[in-house]
C-alpha cells in the first residue's frame, strides 16, 4: 500500500453508532487530518525507497559501507521512525472520533451505524462533501449502496 507497515487503523474501544448527521459533522476535521497526512505519507514512501536502496546495494555489508552512507542510512531510519509515530498520531486522532480508517491513502473512513435493523457502516471517501453511502459490515467499499432518506433510520 505504500504506507507505514505497523499503523493501527481501528480503535480497540467499543464502537459507537453514528447518524448520518453526526458523521457529516466530522467531515471537515477528517479532511484537515488527511491533508496533514499527505506530505507525511509521501515522505514515508521516499524514505522506504531510500532504505531499500541502501539495503539492496550494501546487503550484509552495510556495516562496512562508507561512513557518510552509514550516517545517511541511520538518519533515514530515524526519520522514518519519527514519521511513523506522527502518522500514527494522526490516525489515532481519527480513531478517537469513533470511526475506522479503512484505507489511509484513499482517505476511506467507515462510521458504525444502524441502517434499518442492521448494524452497518456509513462510508465516506476523501473528497466527498457528505455521507452518501453505506455498506454491510462484511461487504466493504465494493458493496457500497446509496444512502437514501429511508435508509438513514
Amino acid at each position: 500500500m505504500g504506507g507505514p507497515a505497523d499503523v493501527r487503523l481501528q480503535s480497540d474501544a467499543s464502537s459507537r453508532l453514528f447518524t448520518p448527521a453526526e458523521a457529516n459533522a466530522l467531515i471537515p476535521p477528517l479532511e484537515r487530518i488527511f491533508l496533514r497526512l499527505d506530505p507525511k505519507l509521501a515522505r514515508m514512501r521516499e524514505l522506504r525507497e531510500l532504505v531499500e536502496d541502501f539495503e539492496s546495494y550494501y546487503g550484509e555489508g552495510l556495516g562496512e559501507a562508507p561512513k557518510a552512507d552509514r550516517e545517511v542510512y541511520a538518519a533515514c531510519l530515524q526519520e522514518r521512525s519519527e514519521l511513523d509515530r506522527s502518522i500514527q498520531g494522526d490516525i489515532d486522532e481519527v480513531l478517537a472520533f469513533g470511526c475506522e480508517v479503512k484505507d489511509l491513502h484513499r482517505g476511506l473512513v467507515d462510521f458504525p451505524a444502524r441502517i434499518g435493523t442492521e448494524i452497518a457502516y456509513l462510508c465516506w471517501q476523501r473528497g466527498e462533501t457528505q455521507i452518501g453511502w453505506w455498506h454491510t459490515l462484511g461487504s466493504g467499499f465494493a458493496g457500497r449502496k446509496a444512502l437514501l432518506p429511508q435508509t438513514e433510520r
